[in-house]
């Protein structure tokens, strides 16, 4: 039995220790990659949004004593010290008293993984990514890794068996038991 996820995950993480419990083969393997970009703010700015954890990776350069920070997820607020953003906030404000700054891109680094029983897709590139050289097997289990994720498998015509929220802390060997036959 094996289980593929499409990120580094560290030897204790709890999908890697359900592995080492369960006796099913992991195979954790990134099917993208980041670099940034150098582009910089040109308008002066009071608040600063950043709309992933990644985006406050390449960014975070940007924070200043004096301008609030705000995150548009879970996931990217746990990185500041206050969360009572709202996901609507950037709309709020017109046009011309915004700026989007990237600071990365993402590049897509597709390869063939060998057939397995679960898959869990962390994000809708690193899916993208995957489906270029590879097919899901009839009866394969799918994880996906936030609604974004679970969303654009479903326009490919992949149902999601799973979906992990940023919230959500997941026994991983409870979850694969039924499917793995653990």
């Amino acid at each position: 039995m094996c289980v593929f996820i499409s990120s580094e995950i560290a030897d204790d993480h709890p999908l890697a220790n359900a592995a080492k419990q369960g006796s099913f083969e992991l195979i954790a393997v990134p099917l993208i990659a980041f670099s940034p970009l150098h582009n910089v703010p040109t308008k002066p700015y009071d608040i600063l949004f950043f709309s992933s954890p990644r985006s406050f990776e390449f960014g975070q350069q940007f924070m200043r004593p004096e301008v609030l920070n705000a995150a548009f997820s879970q996931g990217t607020a746990k990185f500041l010290p206050r969360t009572d953003w709202q996901r609507s906030i950037s709309a709020a404000f017109p046009e011309s008293q915004k700026e989007v700054v990237p600071v990365y891109q993402t590049a897509l680094v597709p390869r063939h993984i060998k057939e397995c029983t679960v898959y869990v897709f962390t994000s809708p590139s690193n899916a993208e990514s995957f489906l270029q050289c590879n097919t899901l097997p009839l009866g394969a289990k799918v994880i996906a890794w936030g609604e974004s994720t679970r969303s654009f498998l479903s326009r490919q015509g992949i149902e999601s068996d799973f979906c992990r929220s940023d919230e959500d802390t997941v026994d991983w060997e409870a979850l694969l038991r039924p499917w793995l036959n653990l």
